[in-house]
């Protein structure tokens, strides 16, 4: 009855939406690239902008998507896949496509009702705004009303595609036969898993698997199949609660696996190391069929963590061979960082029941020991823990645990924190804070340290309002990734009383290995580090070259024209998305950014130079960006700029009472000062604001109730200049 009342209502809206001036394009109209286009690495579709009415039959059920997203409304950003029309919705080139199902207007960042609710097998018709999401062409719904089911049919089937033609040895996308394939549900078979990711905090996982010739294919966890068992289930229509995916063990033989694919493109296409390029992401338990099993190698515990030189390390794992007997695991290691893992030291594994343990010699100091675990079951099947060419290591420290163990990742491997998850302790010195005039958010780097030194730390209590830049600190909490940005959430954050002076690392904005791709690994080394952007060559200037990439970003180069260029982000806040300065005149739209900002907004333009800029560097979206702290980091600006001082050392009095504060709290402005109107914000220790009033009065009365206990900052301002910043308890 639910298919028929919906057909009925979709005839009837049917026609209003043909009455529309846009353009009706079948999907593979809106994929095809000719095969000249794929062989010079060109994979984007004409339609890329465009609002389209296109009709598919749906693969995947709406409630099936499991996408976390903080910017949509529910945390859940649902995913489907259309296939064509044409020959009944039967698979073929070019022939699927991926619907990203948050409306894009009319309830932005709202998800698309009937999008949530579609089955495979159902007919709609979609207008859709054609999109490019690093390189994965996808369609998004105008509004709520914008899809519509006509039909029903059986679910679509899938197309067996080898690995070869989607990826590499390399794990890099081939588009000349792998981007027919984009969007599409197929089938990959015989393949062995050769690497396994678990991250954010444990509740995430993927793995590679290759065919016999090594080609390599991420399968990912955009669906319910994939995901952790005992993991909540987001999406608020699932089917489940929790998850139920156990994570496969290295060498697990596959005789087939299914899914959807998605492409976070690499390769000649651009994107960097640590994009998968084409990847499968199966929708169904069914999807995956599982060959003769090689033991389980899980639950991996180092102990201690972190040794000096005198210490052993007790290298553990609970080792089960589900369909027979484990024969013999091996623990091998190496402090030789050019050594072939076949030629790393050996020392055979002792067992109490599952757990096995075996010892690993100590080393000097600073020495970086690199080890793997090597498993057999009585099926002569061999299993590898982190996986073939894969290693977790440790470094060898004099005084414990420093920002560049929890930083530092080994080539070819994940970028993730090996400390992710884990609780950690460090100590480094201040160079970002959340006093007046700073960046309003609280990084530390080890001094000493010229690559993986510097991070974020994100909580700690009141105690960080008061930190200063050069203060050192300790801060014991939980390492974490943000989308791929390492951060520390802290417990308890102390200063120890010394006093540090960090130097920025000098950079060429134009140097092309650092800057020359998007996402480049090599400079995944100095995430959250204090850098300085410089000419290399004598008297040479900073120039902006692009004064506006969206999203507050904008690009600085070495010389006037420079074809490679370093992005910069500023006058920008949005949750985790955003983390840059509004103490920054310097912005890529200054009419839109200029009501949040602290200091007078200046609209960045290819005229304007610099002798240096400095900043600290952040990552989001799939991309690096400096963040200056202040003017202050512009160094030998073009145009004057205003200095933090006079906005905040305003001369009008303002008083803050009672202080610390419970329910409410009392704003009072000088009486003698003349004004239309102000702003009051009280702002929250992640830089959200949490109350927003504006007033002709003097005196105001803020309502505090609901927020929690801790350290605001309230911001007194008028027609965007700073009156007065101050702390506020709020007990």
């Amino acid at each position: 009855m639910k298919k028929i009342i919906l057909s009925i209502f979709s005839l009837l809206t049917v026609g209003f939406a043909s009455a529309q001036s846009y353009q009706y394009v079948d999907i593979n109209q809106i994929n095809y690239s000719s095969p000249a286009a794929l062989q010079n690495c060109v994979d984007t579709s004409v339609y890329i902008g465009d609002t389209i009415i296109t009709r598919g039959y749906v693969v995947v059920d709406g409630n099936l998507s499991e996408v976390v997203s903080s910017s949509v409304t529910g945390n859940s950003r649902p995913f489907i896949t259309l296939v064509d029309t044409a020959n009944g919705g039967a698979p073929g080139p070019f022939k699927g496509i991926v619907v990203m199902g948050v409306n894009a207007s009319g309830t932005p960042n709202t998800p698309n009702a009937d999008l949530e609710n579609a089955l495979a097998g159902d007919l709609v018709e979609l207008t859709c705004i054609v999109a490019d999401y690093a390189g994965l062409i996808q369609l998004q719904p105008l509004d709520n009303n914008s899809f519509n089911v006509l039909s029903f049919a059986n679910a679509p089937t899938y197309q067996t595609v080898p690995v070869g033609d989607l990826q590499n040895a390399n794990r890099e996308n081939i588009l000349p036969t792998g981007e027919q394939w984009d969007g599409s549900y197929v089938e990959i078979q015989n393949v062995t898993v050769t690497s396994v990711s678990v991250f954010s905090g444990g509740s995430r996982t993927e793995f590679t698997v290759a065919d016999a010739n090594g080609n390599q294919i991420l399968v990912a966890d955009r669906f319910l199949p994939m995901k952790v068992n005992g993991i909540a289930t987001v999406n608020p229509n699932s089917p489940k609660a929790t998850g139920t995916f156990v994570a496969p063990s290295v060498g697990t033989v596959y005789n087939y696996i299914r899914g959807v694919i998605f492409q976070d493109q690499n390769g000649c296409a651009g994107g960097g190391q640590f994009n998968g390029g084409y990847e499968i992401n199966p929708f169904d338990s069914t999807h995956f069929d599982k060959a003769a099993s090689p033991a389980s190698i899980s639950l991996v515990n180092r102990m201690p963590k972190v040794p000096n030189a005198s210490q052993t390390v007790t290298i553990s794992a609970d080792i089960v061979d589900n369909d027979g007997v484990v024969t013999g695991a091996n623990l091998y290691y190496s402090a030789d960082q050019n050594a072939a893992a076949n030629t790393f030291s050996s020392v055979a594994m002792t067992s109490v029941g599952s757990v096995y343990s075996a010892v690993i010699p100590a080393f000097p100091v600073d020495s970086l020991v690199r080890y793997y675990i090597e498993a057999t079951d009585d099926s002569a099947n061999v299993s590898i823990y982190p996986g073939v060419n894969n290693f977790d290591f440790y470094t060898v420290r004099a005084n414990g645990m420093t920002i560049m163990d929890i930083q530092k990742t080994l080539s070819g491997s994940s970028a993730d924190s090996p400390y992710a998850g884990d609780t950690v302790t460090v100590t480094g010195i201040v160079t970002s804070s959340y006093q007046s005039g700073d960046m309003g958010y609280l990084y530390m780097q080890d001094a000493n340290g010229t690559a993986h030194a510097g991070i974020l730390v994100d909580g700690g209590g009141t105690a960080v309002f008061s930190l200063m830049r050069g203060q050192e600190i300790t801060v014991t909490g939980i390492a974490a990734e943000q989308y791929g940005f390492t951060k520390i959430t802290a417990l308890t954050v102390t200063a120890t009383g010394n006093t540090g002076t960090v130097n920025p690392v000098v950079i060429d904005p134009s140097d092309v290995n650092l800057f020359g791709t998007s996402n480049s690994p090599n400079l995944e080394k100095y995430e959250s580090m204090l850098l300085r952007y410089e000419n290399p060559m004598s008297g040479g200037k900073v120039y902006i070259n692009n004064p506006n990439l969206n999203f507050g970003e904008y690009s600085v180069g070495s010389g006037v024209g420079a074809t490679v260029s370093a992005r910069v982000l500023a006058g920008r806040q949005s949750g985790t998305s955003a983390q840059s300065s509004l103490d920054v005149s310097v912005v890529s739209d200054s009419a839109f950014y200029a009501a949040n900002m602290n200091v007078p907004a200046i609209q960045a333009k290819i005229t304007q130079n610099m002798d240096a800029l400095v900043g600290i560097l952040y990552y989001s979206f799939n991309n690096f960006k400096l963040t200056p702290r202040n003017n202050a980091d512009f160094v030998g600006f073009s145009e004057p700029l205003v200095s933090i001082e006079p906005l905040v050392n305003s001369k009008v009095e303002t008083s803050i009472f009672p202080n610390p504060a419970q329910d409410r709290v009392n704003v009072s402005i000088d009486n003698n000062y003349k004004f239309n109107q102000i702003s009051i914000q009280v702002i929250d220790v992640t830089g959200r604001v949490v109350v927003d009033q504006r007033t002709s009065l003097h005196l105001s009365s803020l309502n505090l109730s609901g927020l929690e206990k801790g350290m605001y900052l309230i911001r007194v301002s008028e027609n965007n200049e700073l009156i007065q910043v101050s702390k506020l308890i709020l007990k």
